[in-house]
């Protein structure tokens, strides 16, 4: 009867999530979608397809009120340099000046040589895309995806972890290096390191940066300041990049590497993150006073935000994913005020390799998968 019980309401729950929520499968059933807006409300979404440890970045897009997406292209202009294994290591996009387009991956390790660390832009709103470049500079040991995010003044940053030239092994030793340009893409400065004082990243785990509202700097990493703590860091510059703020928003005694990552989105004037600690998913708006709220149960992991015209906000996540292995969908909508409603649900499908993205049309929410 408990097991009637709760498959009726586990029915009724999705079946009410229905009017608000819908679903979409990745086109060419790729993996890792990543999703960014354009100014005229123009879809860009990157995904990975092809080895999953040589394989391919793809670009479609979709404008506002269309029902399809464009036809695929390949992103990177050297065949197979992206990597899916792990889940996060995939490619990133930020919409910068004038819906210029920037897209950085991890690429693939080889014997005896570093992984890459490619970036990528177009400056014609995705009509054509550069040759990729390599921006690793003499830092070594890139594992974790990196990320990007770019400003409507031409600052483009990329944020990466690694270790310095030369450093012992070991995870205390990484750090957070940022490169800044100040040309929309043309020319990055020197990789910075930006934890100096706050040492330890863990190795496997990817983060992600945004430009907030205000024009704050933010990136969410998993720290590693010893082998059993591995808490989520929220690090900030407010004067582009020079100097930076830390504080742990998720802590997490484990004594091991999760392969996490986390999702950060403009809410409003102000900035809401989701991240994974103590196998649940959690959420929060990055300012001092607001609380984390965990949306989920356990095995949940690779959290995906949206915001809706209502203000409403979408979290989805993946449930029982793991190393070659797939999993379930999980989802909650938070009200305008950042309460949960009873719009949520679970459904299989993730794929292996695979995570969740999400978007808005209008009041309702699509989950890419």
């Amino acid at each position: 009867m408990k097991k009637l019980l709760s498959l009726l309401l586990l029915l009724t729950v999705l079946a009410h999530g229905a009017e608000e929520v819908r679903f979409e499968r990745v086109p060419e059933g790729g993996v890792q979608p990543q999703l960014a807006t354009s100014r005229d409300g123009t879809l860009h979404l990157v995904y990975l397809t092809g080895d999953p440890r040589s394989g391919d970045v793809r670009y479609v897009t979709k404008r506002s009120g269309a029902a399809n997406w464009s036809e695929p292209r390949t992103l990177n202009s050297t065949p197979a340099t992206a990597v899916a294994a792990g889940t996060i290591r995939g490619a990133q996009i930020a919409v910068g000046k004038d819906d210029s387009l920037h897209v950085v991956w991890n690429g693939p390790g080889e014997k005896n040589q570093p992984a890459p660390l490619f970036y990528t832009r177009s400056l014609n709103h995705g009509g054509t895309f550069e040759k990729q470049r390599d921006l690793r500079a003499d830092t070594q040991g890139l594992d974790g995806g990196a990320s990007i995010a770019a400003s409507a003044k031409g600052e483009v940053y990329i944020v990466w972890h690694g270790a310095p030239a030369g450093a012992a092994p070991g995870e205390i030793n990484r750090r957070v290096f940022v490169l800044q340009s100040k040309d929309n893409g043309g020319t990055f400065s020197k990789p910075r390191i930006a934890n100096g004082d706050d040492p330890g990243v863990c190795a496997c785990c990817s983060l992600k940066t945004f430009v907030s509202p205000t024009g704050e700097l933010i990136t969410l990493y998993r720290a590693a300041r010893s082998m059993a703590q591995r808490d989520i860091t929220l690090m900030t510059s407010t004067d582009g990049g020079v100097t930076f703020r830390h504080r742990n928003v998720g802590p997490w005694a484990i004594n091991a590497c999760p392969m996490s990552s986390a999702s950060v989105i403009a809410a409003g004037a102000k900035t809401r993150a989701a991240w994974e600690a103590e196998g649940k998913v959690y959420t929060a708006l990055l300012d001092e006073t607001s609380a984390a709220l965990a949306v989920s149960e356990d095995k949940a992991r690779h959290p995906a935000l949206a915001v809706n015209a209502k203000g409403e906000t979408l979290v989805a996540w993946s449930v029982g994913t793991g190393w070659q292995k797939g999993g379930q969908l999980g989802w909650l909508v938070l009200d305008s005020s950042g309460k949960a409603t009873g719009e949520r649900g679970i459904k299989p499908g993730v794929p292996v390799w695979g995570f969740s993205a999400a978007y808005a049309e209008g009041d309702q929410f699509v989950i890419l998968y």
